[in-house]
């Protein structure tokens, strides 16, 4: 097959993600000619060039994108894939919503958004019939859309193979599989839940996408093929359909950081997944289980029956406070002025003014290790009442090496507030927490900071700190090696922000040791 030239291709990329906002980088362009090739094959009336300017304007034909669509989005899933995702459904989105008796019916309503062949969608219906038991007082509704056809044709069948039945749920099988040859037929009961409906997750439909329209929404491994301003159109467009409280499941490699801040992010049962926000609320929360949660699927998923709620808890308990990075190499100790620092006339950055003449003479005075100075300087902007969250996290980072952790995680609080998705406010927090002797604590706001920015290396270093401390030796070397692996990208801001006062070299040079040591402690 001749592949269109490369500038078409581009040009038809352009367009995909136009019409689908899927974004296909440099390494799928093959990919992509062999597709802009076989659809003009299919449309032998016009030629690529015709296709694809059809394509971007909007005046393809429903049979044309319906078919391009099937071709682009191959999805793979299976029954109960990511059980941890599960766990937290039934645990906490489904804990106390059981309706009183002579109440009127309790509302749930469920989208599975990119459902492909139907897996996810049946899987939260057999998790409803196994949770509820009687239906009786509920007005329960899951819903499966995607804009792929022949997924959804085979949803609708709900016949599978053993590959889809590989999620290690073997007890669920003769209740609710029926061995038609060699595939399995799902129970017309759970089938009868579900319904499925071809959608763009990009098209407008006010009647669809109501408000509060659905009480759970499951998209995962969807938004991060889309180009960003896809997935902020997409996420909007989930809030404004979502109830205040509501839960959103992205997959385990997305995150809501740069597209909304309307929810809070939750982390429960080794997993992480966002709740809504109510109307007026502000403030991070966290739910907390109850030792006599019920946990259904742990009955059927045995090997997540030992798994502990909190992924911190997994990594083990650190009892002492690690040593600080790198000690036999402490930089200069954050002090008042008179106290080692020469006085110096502070002046912004002269191409600069304001606010940001500030920030930017802060950041080169700590360069310079001039904290103080820099401090100062800082004060003067928040004593005018200007609360900017690169400013806060700059004074956070210095007050932090300094030892002032109590005014630097009410700074911390601060940028959450406004940020809750803000990952080097994240790990500004790991630090003090550690200061504090909490170190669970430390460990899991270092894990929050990794998720929500897996390229951000410094969380990953801190981690394995503290995992060698807690004697998680395997833990520790991975987390090194993230670190290493990341610290010749990093961008040289953090480096001198949130890397201790040590360069690119040293911080490199701290985790090869630390790996040829194996991650033992000292």
């Amino acid at each position: 097959m001749k592949l269109p030239s490369r500038e078409l291709i581009d040009r038809f990329r352009d367009a995909v993600a136009r019409r689908f906002g899927l974004d296909f980088d440099d390494g799928k362009r093959d990919f992509l000619g062999e597709i802009l090739a076989k659809q003009t094959d299919r449309v032998t009336e016009t030629d690529a060039i015709t296709y694809v300017h059809r394509l971007f304007t909007g005046q393809a034909s429903q049979t044309e994108t319906t078919t391009l669509a099937a071709d682009l989005t191959v999805g793979e899933t299976y029954f109960f894939r990511h059980p941890d995702q599960f766990r937290a459904f039934t645990d906490v989105a489904l804990s106390g919503r059981q309706p009183q008796p002579g109440a009127a019916p309790r509302r749930l309503h469920i989208l599975s958004a990119g459902c492909a062949s139907g897996e996810e969608a049946y899987s939260l219906a057999i998790l409803l019939r196994q949770y509820l038991q009687d239906s009786s007082g509920w007005d329960l509704r899951v819903t499966g859309i995607d804009l792929n056809p022949v997924s959804l044709a085979k949803a609708v069948r709900g016949r599978y193979t053993e590959w889809s039945l590989r999620g290690g749920y073997e007890a669920l099988r003769p209740q609710y599989f029926q061995v038609v040859g060699k595939e399995y037929l799902l129970d017309n009961s759970i089938r009868a839940m579900v319904s499925f409906e071809e959608r763009n997750l990009l098209d407008d439909a006010p009647d669809f996408w109501r408000p509060g329209a659905f009480d759970v929404i499951f998209c995962r491994n969807v938004i991060m093929y889309f180009t960003p301003e896809a997935a902020r159109t997409v996420v909007a467009r989930f809030t404004s359909s979502l109830t205040p409280g509501g839960f959103l499941f992205l997959g385990p490699a997305e995150t809501l950081r740069g597209l909304s801040n309307e929810y809070h992010l939750q982390h429960t049962h080794d997993t992480f997944y966002y709740r809504r926000r109510l109307r007026d609320e502000k403030m991070p929360q966290t739910p907390v289980l109850s030792e006599t949660t019920p946990r259904f699927l742990d009955a059927y998923i045995p090997e997540l029956a030992a798994v502990d709620d909190s992924w911190v808890a997994a990594i083990g308990k650190a009892s002492e406070r690690i040593a600080r990075l790198g000690r036999e190499m402490k930089p200069v100790p954050l002090s008042g002025r008179g106290a080692g620092f020469p006085e110096q006339e502070v002046r912004p950055a002269p191409e600069k003014t304001g606010l940001t003449g500030s920030i930017h003479a802060a950041r080169e005075m700590v360069r310079q290790e001039r904290y103080a100075d820099a401090l100062q300087l800082l004060g003067s902007s928040a004593d005018e009442g200007r609360r900017d969250p690169d400013e806060q996290l700059l004074r956070a980072a210095i007050l932090t090496n300094g030892g002032q952790v109590a005014e630097a995680e009410r700074l911390c609080h601060d940028v959450l507030t406004g940020d809750e998705l803000n990952a080097e406010a994240r790990y500004l927090l790991a630090l003090c927490r550690e200061h504090a002797g909490e170190y669970e604590a430390a460990m899991e706001q270092d894990g929050i900071a990794i998720y929500l920015d897996p390229g951000f290396a410094m969380p990953h270093l801190h981690l394995g700190l503290l995992r060698k401390r807690a004697r998680d030796r395997e833990g520790a070397c991975r987390a090194f090696g993230d670190a290493a692996a990341l610290l010749p990208r990093e961008d040289t801001s953090r480096i001198l922000l949130f890397g201790g006062g040590f360069s690119r070299d040293m911080l490199l040079r701290l985790c090869e040791a630390e790996l040829r040591a194996g991650g033992d402690d000292a």
